[in-house]
């Protein structure tokens, strides 16, 4: 009567996990940003602002300020904390970004 009640005695596979598809030309992520619940990777950092690459969310728009948390390395000092910034440039899937308050 019910027969998706039924428990299968069958041994189940455990699931094929995807291996990173990394592109050797694309330089290593310098630490991570996150705007409101979404966490990006920064692909370039500098004294006056960002990159992140994938940037693939509708969170922001091109000269919108927004405050942000980040966690990064910047010539081989630490970033961490929260700030403002303000959207520069929106192209293909980067996004870049200029500090409003300074961290260095």
């Amino acid at each position: 009567m019910f027969d998706f009640l039924k428990v299968s005695k069958e041994k189940k596979k455990s699931p094929v996990r995807a291996k990173p598809m990394g592109n050797p030309n694309k330089p290593a992520s310098k630490g991570t940003v996150k705007i409101d619940k979404f966490v990006f990777n920064i692909r370039e950092i500098n004294d006056k602002g960002f990159i992140i690459d994938p940037y693939d969310k509708d969170i922001v728009i091109s000269g919108q300020r927004f405050r942000f948390e980040i966690n990064a390395t910047y010539d081989n000092k630490e970033v961490k904390g929260r700030a403002d910034a303000v959207v520069t440039k929106i192209v293909g899937n980067a996004l870049a970004a200029a500090f409003v308050t300074k961290f260095f």
